[in-house]
Parts: C-alpha cells; sequence; structure tokens
C-alpha cells in the first residue's frame, strides 16, 4: 500500500479551503486542481436544527399568533447567525399575525431552508389587510421551502368594517365636543386593521345628506395633544373612489375619528344609534394575501407544501421593489432561478401562482386545483383573473427598462424561460394558464382538466412559446401569435386558432371538441387605389405603422401600373385607414399610371402564416346527419395536411372577396361527414361514407354565394358514397368517385372535372341553364347513369 499527503500532490489545493462533507473533492477547472467540494442547501447532510419550541416562546397549538410569529423569525434569525442552513419546524398548528408595516409573517433569510414536518400546519388569523404574505422572500438567494400545510384567511378575511356613530363633533384642535350638528365616529383602530385603513374610504349612509366629512388621526390615545392631522374635505365613496391616507408612519398615527355635519339633515338620537358606516380599503379587491411571496429572490425551491385559502395567490414570484430612477435597477432584481415542485396550490381567490418577473423558473408536478372557487369546487369564490398559472410581469406599466425582442428593444430579463412540465391543473374558475408577457415558455406533458372561460393560452406578442404533449379536458387551448403547439390531446374540449402569426400546430387529437377558429393575421385585401396621390384606402383600419413592410399580388385582377408583384415595398403617410407605399424605408412613394383591375392583394410581406398538420378531430358515433362543423376555420393562405375528421363536418374558407394566396390542404380523410371548402388547392385526399348521406350533398366545392369566386381545385382525391356539389369556379382532376353523385347549383361558375374514374355514380345536372357549366373530360366511366342537358359537356370520355 502506497500512503501519501493529499498536500503533497500538485493538482490538490487544500489551502483555499478545508476539506468538508466527507472530504469531497471535485475538480475546478479554473484553477487546474482538486479542491474540497462546496456543499449547497439540497446537497447537506448535516441534520437539521429543530426549532425549540420553548426557547422561542413558540405555540404550535393554534394560539398566541403575534409570539409565535415573532418567535419564529427569531429562530431564524439566530439559526442564520449561527450558519445554521437548515432549521425544521415540528409538526403542530401554528397562528401567524402579519406584521404592521411590512404586512409579512415570516421572513425567509438568504440560504435557508426551512422545513415544516410532517404534520405542521401554519395558518394566517384573519386580518382585514388586502396585502400580505404568509411567507416573505424579498432579495433572498439560495433558500428553500418544503413541507407542511400553510392556510390563508380566505374564509375569515374582513374586506370592511362598519363603524358606529354618536352624536358630537372634534374641534380643530383635535378635542371632542357635544356640537348637536354632527355626528362622530367611534375611534377607529388603525393596528387593528393596518392594511385596510393604509388607504382608506368611508362610505355615504342613507339618510345622511351631506357629501363630505372630516377626519381627525391621533397617537396612541384621543385628545388635542396627540393630533397628528386632520382633513375637513373628505368625500364620500363611491362617488368618489380614491382613498385617504395617514398623516404619519402607523406608530405615531394609529387613531382616528370621522366627524359629519348634519346640519341639512338632522338625525334623532334613536337614528343615530342604527348609523353604521361602511369603510374599506382603495384596494378594495384584496388580490394580494399571498402565502408565499418572492421578490427579487434568486435560487430558490419550494417543494411539498399543501397552500390553500389566500385571498390572492398560493405563490407569488416579482422583481424586488419600485426604483425612482430606472438606471438603479439590477438584473439580480427581477429575480431568477426560482424551483417550485410537488406543491399542492388550491382554493386561492385570485391565482394559483403568477410568475410576475422572475426568470428561469422550473414548475414541475404540482396540482394547481378550484383557484376562484369555494369548497364545494363550483360556486365562484374570488376576484379576477382567477387562473392557475398566470405570466405577467405588467414591464409597460414600470419603468423597469425591459428587453422586448418583439420590439427591438433592450433591456433587462423578465418572464424569461419559464418551464411547466408535469402539472395538473383542475377546475380553476376562469382559466388553467395565461401568458400575458414571457419569453422562452415552455409547457410539457400537463393535465388541464375542467370548463372555463379564459382556456390555456399565450398572447400574440410572446415569442418562443412551446405547448408539448399536453392533455386537455373539457378545457380550450387557445393558439396565438406563433406559438408551437406539438402533441396536444382535447377531450371534450377544443383547440382555437386566434391572432395567428405563423403558429404551428401538429400531432393533436380533439375527441368530442372543435377544432376552429380564424388566421387572417396581415391581409387586408383589395384597397380603393386613388391614381392622383398613388394613396391605397382599405375598409377597416389596417394597423400598420409607416415602415410597414407590404406586398402586391395578383392571384386575381390586375396590380396599378408602376407596381410589382416581385418588390417588398414599405408603409409611408400612413392614415388608419390608408397608406402609400416606397420601395425602401421612409423613402419617396412610388407613382403609379393606373389604378389597376379590381381584386389585386395589398396586405402585409408575410400574411398567411399558419401551419396545421396531422390533426384528428372525431367522435365514435353520429346518431343523424345534424350538421356538426367541429373542424371550422377561416384562412387567408394557410396551410394544412394529413388532417383526419370522423363523425363532424369540416368547413374551410377565406374571407368573402378573398384576393389572397390560396388555402394549400394536403391529405384530409373525412370519414361519415360534409364538407365546405372555399379558395382551396385540395389534394390526396379522401371523403368516405357507410350511412345515409346528408340532404342535398356532402361536399361542397366552393359555392355559388357572389362573394366567393376564388378557384377551388382538387387534384388526385377519392369520393366513396357521398354527394359532390361542384358549386363554385372548381378544377378536379386525377380523383376516384365511387357510389357517389354529381350536382352543381345553377350559376355562372364554372366546374371541370378531367382524368377521374367514375363507378356507381350519379351525373345529376339537368337543372343546369347556362352554357358551359359542367365539362367531363376524359375520364373513365364504370356504371355511371347521367341526367344532364347540353349545358354539361362529356369530351373523349370512356365507358367500361
Amino acid at each position: 500500500m502506497i500512503k501519501v499527503n493529499l498536500s503533497d500532490l500538485d493538482d490538490i489545493n487544500l489551502t483555499t479551503k478545508l476539506p468538508s462533507a466527507n472530504d469531497v473533492l471535485s475538480y475546478d477547472s479554473t484553477q487546474s486542481s482538486w479542491v474540497p467540494k462546496s456543499l449547497s442547501i439540497d446537497s447537506a447532510v448535516s441534520k437539521p436544527y429543530v426549532i425549540d419550541l420553548a426557547t422561542w416562546n413558540i405555540k404550535n397549538d393554534g394560539t398566541s399568533s403575534a409570539a409565535t410569529t415573532k418567535g419564529i423569525n427569531d429562530a431564524l434569525v439566530w439559526a442564520s447567525s449561527q450558519g445554521i442552513t437548515h432549521c425544521l419546524l415540528p409538526n403542530g398548528t401554528y397562528t401567524l399575525k402579519i406584521d404592521n408595516t411590512s404586512f409579512s409573517c415570516l421572513l425567509i433569510p438568504s440560504r435557508m431552508h426551512f422545513e415544516m414536518a410532517d404534520g405542521c400546519l401554519v395558518q394566517l388569523e384573519a386580518t382585514s389587510s388586502p396585502w400580505y404574505r404568509i411567507f416573505s422572500l424579498k432579495g433572498t438567494s439560495n433558500s428553500r421551502i418544503s413541507g407542511g400545510t400553510v392556510i390563508g384567511d380566505k374564509k375569515s378575511h374582513m374586506y370592511q368594517l362598519a363603524v358606529k356613530f354618536v352624536r358630537g363633533g372634534v374641534n380643530p384642535d383635535g378635542s371632542l365636543n357635544a356640537n348637536p350638528n354632527f355626528i362622530r365616529s367611534e375611534v377607529v383602530d388603525r393596528y387593528s386593521n393596518p392594511g385596510l385603513l393604509k388607504s382608506f374610504r368611508l362610505w355615504s349612509m342613507t339618510g345622511v345628506s351631506s357629501t363630505g366629512y372630516s377626519f381627525f388621526q391621533y397617537k396612541d390615545t384621543v385628545s388635542s395633544s396627540t393630533l397628528a392631522g386632520s382633513r375637513t374635505n373628505g368625500l364620500f365613496a363611491p362617488a368618489s373612489p380614491t382613498g385617504r391616507g395617514w398623516f404619519a408612519e402607523i406608530e405615531n398615527a394609529n387613531k382616528m375619528i370621522f366627524t359629519i355635519d348634519i346640519t341639512s339633515s338632522p338625525l334623532t338620537d334613536d337614528q343615530i344609534a342604527q348609523l353604521a358606516a361602511k369603510v374599506d380599503s382603495q384596494n378594495y379587491t384584496h388580490e394580494w394575501g399571498h402565502g408565499i411571496e418572492l421578490a427579487g429572490a434568486n435560487h430558490i425551491q419550494i417543494d411539498n407544501v399543501d397552500i390553500s385559502n389566500c385571498t390572492g395567490d398560493a405563490i407569488f414570484a416579482s422583481w424586488f421593489e419600485y426604483k425612482l430612477n430606472p438606471a438603479d435597477y439590477t438584473q439580480d432584481q427581477m429575480g431568477s432561478h426560482i424551483y417550485i415542485h410537488n406543491c399542492d396550490l388550491h382554493h386561492c381567490r385570485r391565482q394559483g401562482i403568477s410568475i410576475a418577473g422572475s426568470n428561469d423558473v422550473t414548475f414541475t408536478n404540482n396540482k394547481i386545483r378550484y383557484i376562484g372557487r369555494a369548497d364545494d369546487g363550483k360556486t365562484e369564490d374570488g376576484t379576477a383573473p382567477m387562473f392557475g398559472i398566470d405570466i405577467e410581469s405588467m414591464w409597460s406599466e414600470t419603468n423597469i427598462p425591459t428587453w422586448r425582442p418583439e420590439l427591438n428593444q433592450a433591456g433587462f430579463e423578465l418572464n424569461t424561460r419559464i418551464y411547466i412540465r408535469d402539472n395538473y391543473l383542475l377546475n380553476n374558475n376562469r382559466g388553467h394558464f395565461v401568458n400575458a408577457d414571457g419569453i422562452y415558455v415552455t409547457l410539457d406533458n400537463n393535465t388541464f382538466e375542467g370548463y372555463n372561460v379564459g382556456g390555456i393560452s399565450s398572447y400574440l406578442n410572446n415569442m418562443y412559446v412551446k405547448y408539448l404533449n399536453n392533455t386537455m379536458i373539457g378545457c380550450e387551448l387557445t393558439v396565438k401569435g406563433d406559438n408551437f403547439v406539438d402533441g396536444a390531446l382535447c377531450t371534450n374540449g377544443n383547440i382555437k386558432l386566434a391572432d395567428i402569426a405563423g403558429a404551428v400546430i401538429t400531432n393533436s387529437k380533439v375527441v368530442n371538441g372543435l377544432f376552429y377558429g380564424s388566421s387572417t393575421y396581415g391581409y387586408f385585401g383589395t384597397p380603393t387605389v386613388d391614381l392622383a396621390t398613388g394613396t391605397f384606402t382599405f375598409s377597416t383600419p389596417h394597423g400598420l405603422g409607416n415602415g410597414a413592410k407590404v406586398i402586391f399580388e395578383q392571384w386575381i385582377g390586375k396590380v396599378p401600373a408602376g407596381a410589382s408583384v416581385d418588390k417588398l415595398y414599405y408603409t409611408v403617410n400612413i392614415t388608419a385607414n390608408s397608406f402609400q407605399v416606397s420601395e425602401t424605408l421612409n423613402g419617396k412613394p412610388i407613382t403609379i399610371t393606373d389604378i389597376g383591375t379590381t381584386g389585386f392583394n395589398l396586405s402585409r410581406y408575410n400574411y398567411g402564416r399558419c401551419y396545421i398538420s396531422d390533426i384528428t378531430v372525431e367522435r365514435d358515433w353520429r346518431a343523424d346527419n345534424s350538421l356538426s362543423p367541429n373542424f371550422q376555420l377561416l384562412l387567408t393562405g394557410g396551410i394544412l395536411r394529413n388532417i383526419t375528421v370522423k363523425n363532424f363536418e369540416m368547413d374551410i374558407r377565406t374571407p368573402a372577396n378573398y384576393a389572397g394566396r390560396p388555402i394549400t390542404i394536403d391529405g384530409i380523410t373525412l370519414i361519415e361527414g360534409g364538407a365546405n371548402f372555399e379558395a382551396c388547392n385540395l389534394s390526396n385526399s379522401s371523403f368516405l361514407r357507410a350511412k345515409t348521406g346528408i340532404l342535398g350533398g356532402d361536399i361542397a366545392l366552393g359555392s355559388n354565394d357572389a362573394r366567393y369566386t376564388r378557384k377551388v381545385i382538387a387534384d388526385n382525391c377519392l369520393f366513396q358514397n357521398v354527394g359532390i356539389n361542384y358549386n363554385g369556379n372548381v378544377t378536379n382532376n386525377r380523383s376516384t368517385l365511387i357510389n357517389s353523385s354529381i350536382g352543381k347549383t345553377d350559376s355562372t361558375t364554372i366546374a371541370v372535372i378531367t382524368n377521374s374514374y367514375l363507378e356507381n355514380t350519379k351525373i345529376n345536372l339537368h337543372w343546369l341553364t347556362r352554357d358551359k357549366s359542367v365539362t367531363i373530360a376524359k375520364c373513365i366511366f364504370n356504371n355511371v347513369t347521367t341526367d344532364i342537358n347540353a349545358n354539361t359537356r362529356m369530351l373523349d370520355n370512356l365507358t367500361l
């Protein structure tokens, strides 16, 4: 055996730091040496400090809220000062009281793991404060909260006070008087209701005609010597919704009396005794009572905690604090590296979790349920928004210089890189998830269950948002902007398209629900042209700014001479409904020499960016042919591939008078359903029925509506046991029609069927009155019957 001292080796550094943790070494590439491993809180193997309840005067029987709150905080401060990084609160029930000025209960220091033992319940005593945080981590780093049950005061919370009155007033010096023409309130104690009274409102009362009141504030007791200040210009709510404040901090102004002049509406003593004025807060929704609040916190872990019945959110994560000078903000103050897992967040009034600024947030294996609902899981019992997860920093309403890539705006990252995986969200009152301004957001393998209004959505301008392999049961996924959806499974739920601008939706299934919505972003159509000025005017506002990129197209019609379909143009001299175009940014408007031919398109250069593939929409059985267009889309040039619809109808169309790029559809399989198509290039599709078809026909290719004149092209399609109506301008090539029927409305539109195989099929076109309405050429007929007249041309067809 060879024995050697580690310090004698040239790649070992034991001088900077002594070994610990069973002498574990790790390689430091910057030093090119092995050094003692640094332990994180998570990897610490030492036993936690079990908080001694007697030493810190803590009660675990639900009593002595003030002493218990102080005791736990004192224990944490002491432990931190001793270098202890893990404290364990024993089982029991702990009632907490908010601080009068910070509105917080427990303050978690940095580098501290606060663990609640099994059976540990922490509850907030009833308060009237619109704000509170049971756990506060402000500017905290490298800390953890785990275990236990945390209960807010939702069921006992006080949203207002009822203040009684006696006859008499208050002199200007603050002393009391017996003036019969005034009524005076009982003394209002700010210590008892510090949050509610921070910005208070006094409401008008029936029988009192005065429009205003006076108020007097005191230190500790009511006398002329303790008067902190007074005002005579108070106005009653709700006519005046703005609250009034205090003349000093709570320790110097904590008592208050209201007085009202009743000269114009005298009251008897009995009437005065019946008065009870409502006093509430300007912040009347009381939506800021949080279970755990992170403010500018970094490297935080929250796990295995049950949080419920808060008046606001179970967990709220935001930036540090408001700075008067924007230059004083730092990236660390935005908060980062928050890891929340295996928690149960439920029955809170406002949200399950709000991510309101923090970056690099991972949220996994949590339950979020019944937000905004009462114990029965049905009755609404909350305040908006009432979502399970809300990503919303409200950066545009702050003075924080914020990085926004969609605006080419530099600044600090807020709500960036958020990963939400393997969570279960159930019956949240208005929605499960909403992303107002998060960037690089991924939702992976979550289950969302229960009907809601808000659904699961991300706003239009949020970049790099991905929905991967999520399950929606009885709710709706709303896809916006350039969201990426791969693997959505909806049962009794829907996928909706709204404000699409580049979105991809693929590998998804909808059972007993809808796949519907519209994608018309950036399409404007044919404008009215002012030849003299080269101005293009639209019937509705276009929403563009100067310098927006636009293009001309002439799928139908002809662009004005002087404009080109091969060039990219920039808008100049915009009004709400009009603009001119230039070949260079902020350049001179182009000159046109004619107004073109009606039907050309002038739109954003990137309109029509909607990509849908590998979608199934189905139900097991349809009892009748009542029309159910559960796959229904309004598109401007979108692309669809590999779509299967069973026992429902399809409706894919463009806006009226559409002048843009056709919708491209490749690979539809429609089973036991009908379909309508407008302005589509349709290929490689199958339309199959075994049951009795829809009266009047199953498949409509185009229509005879004068607003829809664009051609439908159908290539290499199979129609079996269906009725096909060639109602629009249709070219149908290389298709197979078996046990089907061909019909058409009598209109000016022209239908052409070529190079196709028809078997056991009926051609019913005898009522057509316009020349050359239908042409059937170079087709093979096998047991085909015809009922036609001279307006249907039959050319070079072969009958077997």
